[in-house]
């Protein structure tokens, strides 16, 4: 049997992935009866996630997926809603977690409020499941299919351009419903305009370090920055940490003091998505769309706005389970990595009763696997691990070299030095102009993506969080370009035309 790697997450947790991946099985739909998603291995290398499932699985499960969307619309409008339902539920107890002081608390009742957490995170992450990853993950089986049918559409109708097609394309699957994202940029330019109105507290920022910016501004302006970062600061936490310090949000206000017009960004931001949707509407108006590939090419948008909302509901809520395991750390002695490599058959002995292997547990770090089906979980560690994951026959990706073609998220066109970043460490590298390479993306790499003259990804299609940043702010993005960060490093220079889902390798250092 022959193996594909579906997905591979850099900086992730072992422990939340142990938690789901049965009910992941569960949440693909059942095709006459038959569960395709029979089995799938999931490796861990050093805080790195990879997921292995058998070639004809994948092929079989992302057409069935989409035959199901096609033929049953509603079904797909049904689970959105219940996925999107579960999350605001877990977000809001998360966040009503993230008020209280663990150390009050004994240790049976701590450990009932992270169960209560984890059976709505897993809840929430996996109901969509079907339509939110996999849909997608196999050379955007779906996308295809919407970019098919439209292209035909508009032929019939004379429409032939190539160029308009992508961009209707782009228009029509670019989601109109608030996110996170918007709802905080539009919060800071907010705090901004209060700053930019005090001069004194503008002298102050502008002039002083961080450590005395407290110190000394207003205290007007210490309680709106203060209320910023306690409200936004885990938003770049994903799956290990970071979150943003208060001085992440002095440097940003300090780096925009110039920015003029505010209230007029405000003012569009705040418009933005009631825009995108007069376009779209106008734009099916233009062009006849058939009211079941406008109902298709909804479901498309839903699609992507709620992979990033569920995604940023995660991190919200893997951060508030991380200041729960700080308390598990505090009273058993581990370090918050080693507690996050806990599998879950073995968390209850160890939480309540002090019952762990501490020398298991570091074999995992370094290297384990885990099987799965819809009814049991395998764990094995270390070399038992490399045996099974060595015996595997993985399909390997082809690696291009001086073009590299992948898809279009955002289309336009760039010419600039690579910058690869996989890490919240590599951010600061990508200076304005600069092209952005990671293997995928996540709300942590926010702060150079918006730096970025365009962004490319190895993982992914038009509804994975590169594509989705990229059109809210308009950078030119290719998605889904295999092995690129393994042909080329930072300092190299690329031209990307992203309309045609093309990255040249101009110079090699």
């Amino acid at each position: 049997m022959k193996w594909r790697v579906n997905f591979s997450i850099p900086n992730c947790n072992y422990n939340i992935i142990d938690r789901t991946i049965g009910i992941f099985v569960d949440c693909i739909p059942k095709k006459n009866g038959e569960q395709l998603f029979k089995e799938w291995y999931l490796e861990f290398v050093e805080g790195t996630l990879t997921a292995f499932i058998p070639v004809l699985v994948v092929d079989a499960i992302t057409e069935w997926i989409k035959d199901k969307i096609v033929a049953e619309p509603d079904w797909a409008d049904e689970i959105h809603q219940e996925c999107e339902k579960i999350n605001r539920q877990y977000f809001a107890y998360a966040k009503e977690l993230d008020k209280l002081d663990f150390k009050k608390f004994c240790i049976q009742d701590i450990y009932d409020k992270y169960i209560e957490l984890r059976k709505l995170q897993s809840a929430g992450h996996s109901r969509a499941i079907a339509t939110t990853w996999f849909l997608d993950s196999n050379g955007e089986t779906y996308s295809n299919y919407l970019r098919q049918e439209l292209g035909e559409h508009l032929q019939s109708i004379g429409v032939c351009d190539k160029v308009k097609m992508i961009e209707y394309f782009i228009t029509l699957t670019t989601p109109y419903k608030k996110n996170f994202t918007q709802e905080e940029q539009i919060e800071f330019l907010e705090l901004l305009k209060f700053i930019q109105s005090r001069e004194q507290d503008v002298g102050i920022l502008r002039d002083s370090k961080n450590e005395e910016v407290m110190e000394k501004i207003s205290s007007e302006a210490i309680e709106r920055i203060t209320k910023h970062y306690e409200k936004w600061h885990w938003t770049p936490y994903g799956y290990i940490g970071p979150a943003y310090s208060l001085h992440h949000y002095l440097d940003e206000l300090r780096g925009q003091l110039a920015v003029e017009n505010v209230s007029d960004l405000v003012k569009e931001e705040s418009a933005r998505h009631d825009k995108i949707r007069s376009q779209i509407e106008k734009l099916e108006i233009e062009i006849k769309l058939p009211k079941k590939l406008s109902h298709l090419f909804q479901i498309a948008r839903d699609i992507i706005w709620l992979k990033d909302f569920r995604k940023m509901c995660f991190y919200h809520g893997h951060y508030v389970l991380d200041k729960i395991n700080s308390e598990f750390v505090r009273r058993l002695h581990l370090s918050l990595r080693q507690i996050n490599h806990v599998p879950a058959p073995e968390f209850e002995d160890a939480v309540l009763r002090g019952k762990f292997d501490e020398n298991a547990i570091n074999e995992r770090i370094c290297y384990s696997l885990m099987w799965s089906d819809d009814k049991t979980v395998k764990y094995y560690y270390s070399e038992e691990a490399k045996r099974i994951k060595n015996s595997l026959d993985i399909e390997e990706d082809k690696l291009q070299t001086d073009e590299l073609v992948g898809a279009c998220a955002c289309p336009g066109s760039a010419r600039g030095k690579v910058k690869i970043v996989n890490s919240f460490e590599d951010v600061p590298k990508v200076e304005n102009g600069d092209i952005m390479l990671a293997i995928t993306t996540h709300p942590a790499f926010l702060p150079a993506m918006k730096r970025a003259a365009a962004i490319i990804t190895e993982d992914g299609g038009i509804t994975c969080h590169a594509a989705i940043v990229a059109r809210e702010f308009r950078i030119p993005c290719v998605v889904g370009v295999k092995k690129i960060c393994s042909v080329l490093k930072d300092g190299d220079l690329v031209e990307v035309d992203a309309g045609n889902g093309m990255v040249k390798v101009i110079k090699k250092i």
